[in-house]
């Protein structure tokens, strides 16, 4: 077996010292075999910057390579490698059906060409050749972003960064460790200043940390026309989110519960997030009185979604609803679909209700999501238990002042 035409090797980490991996040729019982072998270079300590330590594995590999020739190879800055090698392959995996770890959501693929859009293709790094990027190069660019963005955004997009040199990895554009890995995300921990925040970004902030109460939702229930009423009267006691809701079918439900069986989000429909997803959906006695008024008026047509736009029969647009049928029934007080999940997970702790059985109506994999981001503080209550808990101290223990 012949020596590769030309290497570049991997130059990596490890114990404190600088190491190569390359392929190398051995000769065992008169058969020639080849072999993934590391060379070491130099102690971190002796040579700390990385430009210095590839330099040596060059000098090393031009020995390694006497005689070969480099072939010709197309480099592709960032910005044309994302555009024509890693979104094509997002859309591959695409294809692949859920459930399987090698799917990829249309909704994830969409969030990642936002952040290209938004923050990488404009940006000095999306001229850079993909193969000479560094981790120097990383984490000026993830410095130069707004710093007014949360924590969170910054992960995304430097997580973005990642999967796309992943992909340069596997595929042989990048022949090093993923850069991206030493980089370090900045943005703000704590909420922003709302003054130092555009309009839209307000409403995001305060949609993201709203929870939809009782009262709320009956406003909703008296002032809101059809199909909007119901549409919510659902998301409020049942915690589908806005794909499970245009996703459901007349068929799914049996009149005392709703079987997830399908999302929908945009054009595209797919099967649940997760398997725990897939689990029934209780419904209260209250909300079957209302499907069942709402399915005499809006009988099942077609495909049997059960709520639908009427001229094309195809799942209601959502979007649509929330911005020119709800808000100016209800004086604009509207904080996006997300906020009936958290109500009905908050509302359901206040009510006593154990956090393993709010995660099952929730339908999530692990209880952490639950209790993260789905049962929000309630102050009067904390207040109440720092009060009680002040006067069993003083009546019970004699605690005095």
């Amino acid at each position: 077996m012949a020596r590769p035409r030309y290497q570049e090797g991997m130059l990596q980490q490890r114990s404190g010292k600088w190491i190569v991996k390359y392929w190398d040729d051995r000769t065992v019982a008169g058969v020639t075999k080849r072999f993934r072998t590391t060379k070491t270079l130099v102690a971190v300590k002796e040579c700390p910057q990385r430009t210095e330590a590839q330099k040596r594995a060059n000098t090393f590999l031009a020995t390694v390579n006497e005689g070969q020739v480099k072939p010709p190879a197309i480099q592709f800055t960032l910005a044309e490698f994302i555009e024509q090698s890693y979104f094509p392959r997002l859309a591959q995996r695409l294809e692949i059906p859920a459930g399987n770890e090698l799917h990829i959501e249309p909704s994830t693929i969409n969030g990642y060409k936002d952040i290209f859009k938004v923050h990488v293709q404009g940006s000095p790094i999306a001229q850079t050749p993909v193969g000479n990027f560094t981790s120097l190069d990383g984490q000026q660019f993830l410095e130069s972003l707004p710093q007014h963005l949360s924590h969170q955004t910054h992960l995304r997009i430097k997580n973005f960064l990642r999967g796309v040199f992943a992909w340069a990895i596997t595929n042989g554009s990048f022949r090093d460790s993923n850069p991206m890995e030493e980089t370090k995300a900045g943005g703000q921990t704590k909420k922003s200043d709302p003054k130092n925040l555009t309009v839209r970004e307000r409403k995001i902030q305060a949609s993201n940390e709203h929870a939809y109460t009782l009262p709320e939702v009956a406003e909703m229930m008296d002032k809101l026309p059809e199909p909007a009423r119901t549409v919510c009267a659902v998301a409020a006691f049942t915690g589908l989110t806005r794909s499970e809701l245009r996703g459901l079918k007349w068929a799914d439900y049996d009149g005392k519960e709703i079987q997830v069986e399908r999302k929908v989000w945009n054009q595209h429909i797919g099967a649940p997030k997760t398997e725990a997803r897939e689990a029934g959906v209780f419904v209260v006695p209250l909300l079957r009185k209302i499907l069942a008024k709402y399915k005499n008026d809006f009988p099942s047509v077609a495909d049997g979604w059960v709520f639908r736009g009427e001229k094309l029969l195809r799942p209601l647009d959502l979007d649509n609803l929330s911005r020119r049928d709800i808000p100016q029934h209800i004086n604009g007080a509207w904080f996006g679909w997300h906020a009936f999940r958290r109500g009905l997970g908050t509302r359901l702790n206040e009510m006593g209700v154990d956090g393993k059985e709010i995660q099952s109506i929730l339908r999530h994999a692990d209880i952490s999501t639950t209790q993260a981001f789905y049962i929000l503080p309630n102050l009067e209550r904390a207040k109440a238990g720092l009060k009680k808990l002040g006067e069993v101290a003083r009546k019970r223990y004699k605690i005095r002042a």
